[in-house]
């Protein structure tokens, strides 16, 4: 009876996503507990313009990957040169999330919630400055678009983050950032930018390894059943 019963709310609790990143702020750990696993090279990569100008036209951010079965999004772009899932990792991050993205609706995007933003003290210059999905979105081989206001004051390089995430024990990945230098004050030497490295890929049996791993570690943080830790995976975009 109980393993009929724990594969039943396996089966219906990794099919649903949350609508929308309930954090403001990509932090790997957070996002590892929520999915019970590690993350792991989807293979999606960045792509933007070397330079805006601040108050000028709206510029492309693109997005490009085979994405898993149903996913979501989490992305904000921060003054400076480093990616911010590094300086979350230590409890930081950077506050200002800068400029605004064009429309979200249309990419199944809403702007994250002012209150989710609030309780991380980030500081969005507009409500569509952070931005992540209305619902789940169907995967598959992808390429998206999002188009970016600048701020009208110059704020000097810009870093663009992004997480895409699966659902809870499927795979997600905090996308290699991008850098773009201001037309109005180019950095004198080029950008220095501090990323993330390229995730390390994980065969077959670590990646199953790891969801073993995170699943128990998570069942002896709650001290509970298959249930309750399922249950938290869910509490978020990977719980970001």
């Amino acid at each position: 009876m109980y393993p009929y019963f724990a594969l039943s709310i396996l089966a219906a609790l990794t099919q649903a996503l949350p609508n929308g990143a309930p954090r403001c702020k990509i932090t790997e750990t957070t996002i590892q507990t929520g999915h019970l696993t590690a993350q792991s090279p989807i293979g999606i990569t960045m792509t933007a313009p070397a330079s805006y100008t601040p108050g000028g036209p709206a510029v492309p951010i693109t997005i490009t990957g085979k994405m898993p079965a149903t996913y979501g999004v989490l992305g904000y772009v921060t003054p400076g040169t480093t990616q911010d899932s590094l300086l979350t990792q230590n409890g930081g991050g950077v506050a200002q999330h800068v400029g605004a993205f064009q429309n979200l609706k249309a990419q199944g995007m809403r702007p994250q919630s002012a209150a989710s933003c609030q309780a991380q003290n980030v500081q969005n210059d507009a409500p569509e400055s952070t931005f992540t999905h209305v619902a789940p979105m169907l995967g598959g081989q992808k390429t998206i678009t999002m188009m970016w206001q600048p701020p009208a004051a110059d704020v000097g390089p810009v870093t663009v983050n992004m997480v895409v995430a699966g659902n809870v024990l499927e795979p997600w990945q905090i996308v290699q950032s991008v850098q773009m230098d201001s037309a109005a004050s180019p950095s004198p030497a080029g950008l220095q930018a501090t990323n993330a490295g390229p995730v390390a890929k994980a065969s077959g049996g670590q990646q199953l390894a790891n969801i073993v791993k995170g699943a128990a570690g998570n069942a002896a943080n709650v001290g509970g059943t298959l249930q309750d830790v399922l249950r938290g995976g869910l509490a978020g975009l990977g719980a970001h």
